[in-house]
């Protein structure tokens, strides 16, 4: 894992952004011609979805909340998150033009936002859900790209009021794609108590090449019980 300083982390690089761009939105793109409004058509073939929804987004409680879906893709969470919960808010962020626009037609009431980075996103949320996104790299030199995931998630989780949860796939595994990230656990958990918080979640239980972790915002130490404070 690289270790940046913030001041690095928040660099960038505008005209390797754009190649890159271009060239995730092709392979979206060519997925969704392919294979429709499904999982395969956000490169997910095999599905799996609902277990990844599960472990991103147990924690949430109550009502009336706001989700930020980052890398929503054709916003397969929100049906999701709509059998459970009476009352919240649903945003969705993507790169994808086609995958805006399909979005804004199955759910016109909700905010479905067109971006080209991390930065484009200004708004406070109550939650971040991060699923896939960074599964496929968009740069030829793996560092480079992993300094951008890890920037995304410290700009990120400053706009959150309670959590961030993101998946990944583990370097566990014995073959990997050219084009996949694959990411250490330990070395994760370690880049995100340094830089977002230290009340964390590492969850490996649902999948055994793929992890996930929830950061959460609050990481106050009640005293003297030495227990974070509960929600």
């Amino acid at each position: 894992m690289v270790n940046l300083s913030r001041r690095n982390l928040l660099m960038t690089d505008n005209k390797k952004k754009s190649v890159s761009v271009s060239s995730l939105v092709r392979q979206y793109r060519n997925a969704f011609m392919a294979n429709g409004d499904s999982p395969a058509g956000v490169l997910w073939p095999r599905g799996r979805q609902s277990l990844r929804f599960d472990a991103l987004t147990r924690h949430f409680s109550g009502n009336d909340f706001s989700v930020l879906d980052y890398g929503c893709g054709l916003a397969h969470l929100k049906p999701y998150l709509d059998q459970r919960f009476d009352r919240y808010k649903y945003y969705g962020a993507d790169l994808v033009p086609e995958f805006v626009e399909v979005v804004k037609g199955k759910y016109p009431d909700v905010g479905v936002q067109l971006v080209q980075t991390y930065e484009d996103i200004k708004k406070s949320v109550d939650h971040v859900v991060i699923s896939g996104t960074f599964n496929m790299i968009d740069s030829s030199d793996r560092a480079e790209y992993l300094e951008h995931v890890q920037a995304a998630l410290v700009h990120l989780f400053s706009l959150v009021r309670v959590s961030l949860s993101v998946n990944f796939m583990t370097d566990r595994v014995d073959f990997m794609q050219n084009q996949a990230l694959h990411v250490n656990v330990s070395e994760m958990a370690d880049f995100i108590r340094n830089h977002l918080s230290t009340r964390l979640m590492v969850d490996e239980s649902y999948m055994p090449y793929e992890f996930t972790v929830v950061v959460f915002k609050d990481n106050e130490i009640v005293r003297p019980d030495n227990i974070y404070r509960q929600s």
